[in-house]
């Protein structure tokens, strides 16, 4: 997995070589505050990303990402997620993507995790947009205790066992809108996306979850200022064309972002940003709030 993107965006170069490409790179990083948790202490994420784009018709995203967790009884989690997307843009006004997001971490139960992603999209560019996103997670190593009630001679018996193995299906469909003349006057972009989840276990919240995400956005001159909230029920949830995978044993009850992009010239930027998650963790009564602070910084080549 950790050659195997270098080894496609090769491929790609020398097979599509004549063809006009594009290449953007961004670095990225965040610090995590867990507040009122009985499990964590504190968090930071670090990681590089690559956008390889060909003559308008293809592109391919990757990236590296690293996380590190403290907990309060002193042991720790190191992760490494690893993340390649392709999309075809060679249907007018269409666009079809496809992707697998790997985990590397010292989390068992999750460990060696595989999501696999795609999706659909129609657009009119600077106008609207409607699509809906599947995903499915595996994590073979995740154990599921399981009670079952038996009645033998009138009398009852209960036994517990362990199913080894957690599925976890979502699909999110969007729909978004501009309002305003997006190369004069700036603009506003407006996008709702719902969420449904499904796992094949209840791992101690349920099996089902439902959640609806509002996003805006607001594009003017060399800045973009973006806002998001979200509320109902999520767990093990697939995010940002799969390049977020939540995959702890926590309920997410809602949250929100907000960032400010700055476009310094044609080929750089930089973004700054706050986010906050309100959940709850295995084993714990409380709600726990986990407050980051993010910036990235991106360049084309």
């Amino acid at each position: 997995m950790k050659k195997l993107l270098p080894a496609v965006l090769i491929i790609f170069t020398f097979v599509y070589g004549a063809e006009p490409i594009r290449f953007d790179a961004m670095v990225y990083g965040g610090s995590i505050n867990y507040s009122n948790s009985e499990v964590k202490d504190y968090g930071y994420y670090l990681g590089l990303y690559g956008y390889f784009g060909l003559d308008n018709q293809h592109s391919l995203e990757g990236s590296i990402g690293y996380t590190y967790i403290e907990y309060l009884n002193g042991s720790d989690i190191n992760q490494f997620d690893y993340t390649a997307l392709y999309t075809n843009y060679s249907i007018p006004d269409v666009k079809i993507k496809a992707g697998i997001h790997y985990i590397d971490s010292d989390d068992k139960a999750t460990d060696n995790g595989i999501v696999l992603f795609g999706g659909g999209e129609v657009y009119e560019p600077y106008k609207k947009n409607a699509g809906v996103d599947f995903a499915y997670s595996y994590y073979r190593d995740y154990n599921v205790a399981k009670t079952s009630t038996y009645s033998f001679m009138r009398r009852g018996f209960t036994s517990t066992t362990n199913s080894s193995g957690l599925s976890v299906f979502q699909i999110s469909p969007k729909f978004g809108f501009y309002i305003r003349d997006y190369y004069n006057y700036g603009s506003f972009y407006f996008e709702t996306r719902g969420y449904y989840i499904r796992l094949s276990d209840d791992v101690a919240f349920g099996k089902n979850f439902f959640s609806v995400e509002q996003n805006l956005s607001y594009f003017y001159k060399n800045f973009v200022l973006s806002l998001s909230g979200w509320i109902g029920e999520q767990t093990f949830a697939v995010k940002k064309d799969g390049f977020v995978v939540y995959n702890l044993s926590e309920k997410y009850k809602s949250g929100f972002s907000a960032s400010i992009k700055y476009i310094m010239d044609e080929r750089s930027s930089i973004t700054v940003g706050i986010s906050q998650d309100i959940f709850k963790e295995v084993g714990s009564a409380k709600t726990t709030r986990a407050t980051t602070l993010f910036f990235t910084f991106g360049a084309t080549f």
